[in-house]
């Protein structure tokens, strides 16, 4: 094999197992190639370096040193222990960063220390359903064109480039003028993203449904 190659694939080989996690269960868009590609190289990148520091708390000699001495000089059967190690580091280093994702860890600091207001690739859909306040774990979602309005708890989401998907629990379905045509205990909702009514409902005393929420109004 080229050693080239050989390089490539020992970094690859762990990074796609993160970036494949990241992709599905983190960034939740599925990613062009090209950032795919990207991605799984600096993810790669950053699982042999945890793993360096790994090997250097224990003292451990790290075989990739030999590497830089040309291919001549290199047996990749002496690195079968860290290729080994590699991958489920690999997939647990996965979950942590999809756990720095989920309570966006990174935009909390960089938002502590003024560096952005922004919140990265996430669009407002995804940064509101996926946070942990209150105010936005119960939703009143509004078809205007049946004359429809859904209340519900937010069980599950999910989004692409044209639509939006939303699966709420413990639902009750009301007419337009607010009078209760039925409670199913799950309610698949898909529209087009740029025709979407969601209101959040929600207040500190709390309100039983859209009638009484009217008679406040």
């Amino acid at each position: 094999m080229d050693f080239a190659l050989a390089q490539l694939a020992l970094i690859f080989m762990p990074g796609i197992i993160w970036a494949t996690i990241d992709a599905k269960y983190g960034a939740g868009l599925k990613p062009q190639q090209t950032t795919l590609l990207i991605r799984a190289f600096m993810f790669g990148m950053a699982t042999y370096a945890v793993l360096f520091l790994i090997y250097l708390g224990f003292g451990k000699s790290f075989g990739y040193q030999d590497l830089a001495n040309g291919p001549e000089s290199v047996n990749f059967l002496e690195l079968k222990d860290e290729i080994a190690w590699s991958v489920p580091l690999s997939f647990s280093l996965a979950v942590c960063w999809l756990w720095i994702v989920k309570f966006r860890l990174l935009v909390k600091l960089l938002h502590k220390i003024g560096a952005t207001r922004r919140y990265g690739d996430e669009d407002v859909w995804s940064y509101t359903l996926n946070s942990d306040q209150a105010n936005v774990e119960y939703v009143h979602f509004r078809d205007l064109e049946n004359g429809f309005i859904f209340a519900g708890w937010v069980n599950a989401y999910s989004e692409s480039e044209d639509f939006r998907e939303i699966l709420l629990a413990s639902v009750i379905v009301y007419d337009e003028a607010g009078n209760e045509i039925s409670r199913p205990p799950f309610l698949y909702l898909s529209r087009p993203k740029n025709n979407i009514w969601m209101e959040f409902p929600y207040r500190a005393e709390g309100y039983k449904d859209v009638r009484e929420e009217d008679n406040h109004q």
